[in-house]
């Protein structure tokens, strides 16, 4: 048998392989890991005319970190030594539905955002806390890419066996 044909199949597997993983890469990062300010709130789903307490991270120590709603200034506050914050937004009672606080650093203009459901307000019920799922389920991808790699190495294993056996 030919060499190129003996050829052919695995390099059809390790190209498929090769394809997967690139379709099922992550993004790259642009930052080191720890740099990028991060923010978070002390509940995801508030009630309407509440109050929420709106923290942020890795911001510079002593920079004034501008905070809004949807766009609209809700005041500032100013990052500690290690460049945390934490403020009060109060949110209005007809304030309902997805909504996104912002913290931009004013010198530094880095900014982080985080979304929150706004319920609305009505007499005796509160809306359950909890975290929404933001992740993929990686195990079937995981799964997917080691049968590739599996049924790759099989095949260059059965390829130097016909060539020893020739």
């Amino acid at each position: 048998m030919p060499s190129s044909k003996r050829f052919t199949a695995p390099l059809i597997v390790m190209f498929g392989v090769i394809i997967a993983m690139m379709a099922f890469a992550g993004p790259a990062n642009a930052y080191p890991p720890g740099t990028l300010p991060t923010t978070t709130v002390s509940t995801q789903t508030p009630v309407a005319g509440s109050s929420v307490t709106f923290c942020g991270s890795n911001f510079q120590p002593g920079e004034t970190v501008g905070i809004t709603l949807n766009g609209t200034p809700q005041g500032s506050a100013v990052a500690d030594g290690s460049g945390a914050f934490c403020s009060t937004v109060v949110l209005g009672a007809t304030l309902t539905g997805t909504q996104t606080l912002t913290a931009t650093g004013l010198s530094s203009g880095n900014t982080s955002s985080l979304t929150i459901r706004i319920a609305g307000a009505s007499a005796g019920t509160t809306p359950s806390g909890g975290l929404a799922f933001t992740g993929a389920a990686v195990i079937g991808i995981g799964a997917l890419g080691g049968l590739l790699l599996i049924g790759g190495a099989t095949m260059v294993l059965a390829s130097w066996r016909r060539k020893a056996n020739i």
